[in-house]
């Protein structure tokens, strides 16, 4: 059951990555190259705090949303690396357009880490 909920997250995750990806190339169709670099990226770090989370709810399971907020942590300290890295700031709207997926996949994050909680206290 777990590894369902784990892919429905993955795929939800990629659907909207797909779908913010589409609507930019549908209206504006620049810097492509950019906003892959920066998905990829993006879908990378996604993976590794889902995949540290399942890791640490077996290791430590009493330490789930501590683990959550420590990946936070370094997750946005990453991204802002990495916002100053690719320049996105010559992008039009950058903010909108970077933050948005960074904050749905924060979101699809944050119901995962609220999943493995529950289910924590349930057993």
């Amino acid at each position: 059951m777990k590894l369902k909920k784990t892919t429905l997250y993955i795929v939800l995750y990629i659907l909207l990555v797909i779908l913010h990806f589409g609507v930019w190339k549908l209206w504006v169709n620049d810097f492509a190259e950019l906003f892959f670099k920066y998905y990829l990226f993006l879908s990378f770090i996604f993976i590794f705090v889902i995949g540290n989370l399942i890791i640490f709810k077996k290791v430590f399971p009493g330490y789930t949303g501590f683990v959550f907020m420590g990946l936070l942590l370094f997750k946005l300290m990453i991204m802002f690396l990495i916002m100053q890295k690719f320049q996105l700031s010559i992008v039009p709207y950058y903010k909108i357009h970077f933050v948005l997926p960074y904050l749905l996949s924060l979101l699809l994050e944050t119901l995962f880490a609220i999943q493995l909680i529950k289910d924590e206290k349930n057993q």
